[in-house]
């Protein structure tokens, strides 16, 4: 697993945001101290680690380890530790009962003392789903060509409706709000590996400007585009035209 240090580790004992990435799934590990959280809906699923306490369709409730399955809005009201995990599984591969079945093993998972890459290790064995090979084109056609709903669904001869229903269906979460998670990817990707600023990333990524980047990173993953940026990253069969 290839590691890239993004810029120096500050002069201290604490433990830099750390990333491990690999297509299609992603863990995080990052402080929670001064972090500000926002009420969220990512298209994918997503597994938090660490004592928390957590707002899910006006329930609120306290978990050591919480599953969310995709397109659920939910808020990340408080943690009760010193770091937390978040780890997050495409659901185009993978099927919400078998995050929910790896988030039972990582309950004895701690944040900010195991490596992350132990955990990564458990991700990978998930098993992979198959899902309509149309939505996979048409999300293909959204991310790397840049076409909007509509064309994308008549490439795949599928109208904007039934293209909906599909990919709301079968991934959770309808066309719009995975390509606006698509862009965040692709804006977070740039500022890894291209090294670019937020600025820039936002326009590489399709955004009008950095605060729609910043929107939408609230909207869909809670938090403002800057903390999501780590420090220290692990690479894990990354495309090399990701690189």
């Amino acid at each position: 697993m290839e590691r890239l240090d993004l810029g120096p580790v500050p002069a201290s004992d604490d433990e830099p945001t750390t990333l491990v990435l690999a297509p299609r799934v992603a863990l995080s590990c990052a402080k929670t101290a001064g972090v500000p959280l926002f009420r969220r809906r990512p298209p994918v699923h997503t597994i938090i680690v660490g004592r928390c306490r957590f707002e899910i369709d006006g329930r609120v409730g306290r978990a050591r380890v919480l599953a969310v399955p995709a397109n659920t809005p939910h808020t990340l009201l408080e943690f009760a530790e010193p770091y937390a995990c978040a780890a997050y599984f495409d659901a185009r591969d993978h099927r919400f009962e078998e995050v929910q079945r790896l988030a039972e093993r990582w309950r004895g998972f701690v944040p900010g003392r195991d490596d992350l890459r132990e955990a990564f290790s458990d991700a990978r064995r998930l098993s992979r789903r198959r899902v309509d090979r149309r939505l996979l084109l048409a999300l293909d056609a959204i991310q790397h060509e840049g076409l909007g709903v509509s064309e994308a669904a008549a490439r795949v001869d599928l109208s904007s409706s039934r293209l909906t229903h599909l990919m709301s269906e079968q991934l959770g979460a309808p066309p719009r709000r995975w390509a606006a998670w698509l862009r965040l990817t692709d804006a977070i990707a740039h500022t890894v590996f291209a090294r670019a600023n937020l600025t820039e990333a936002a326009h590489q990524a399709g955004f009008a400007d950095s605060a729609h980047l910043t929107r939408t990173s609230k909207q869909l993953a809670g938090v403002r585009p800057g903390m999501m940026l780590p420090r220290r990253v692990y690479l894990a069969d990354v495309p090399d035209g990701l690189r």
